[in-house]
């Protein structure tokens, strides 16, 4: 396997371990710290987990060199 493609795969599941602690955290703040706003700023903080690393939005933004 080549190296690019490894370091990608650790990528994704270093993310999904994150978004995976985020979501216990929210599970515990919904319970115990009934406060809205940071459950607000936890579910932001996933979406941009989501949208940055398995959506690939940023290659919206980037031209690719020949095409």
């Amino acid at each position: 396997m080549s190296e690019k493609r490894s370091a990608a795969y650790r990528l994704s599941a270093t993310v999904a371990v994150i978004l995976a602690i985020l979501t216990v955290i929210e599970y515990f703040a919904a319970i115990y710290v009934p406060n809205t706003a940071l459950l607000f700023l936890l579910a932001m903080l996933k979406a941009y987990f989501v949208l940055r690393f398995f959506m690939h939005v940023q290659r919206l933004w980037t031209s690719e060199e020949g095409h």
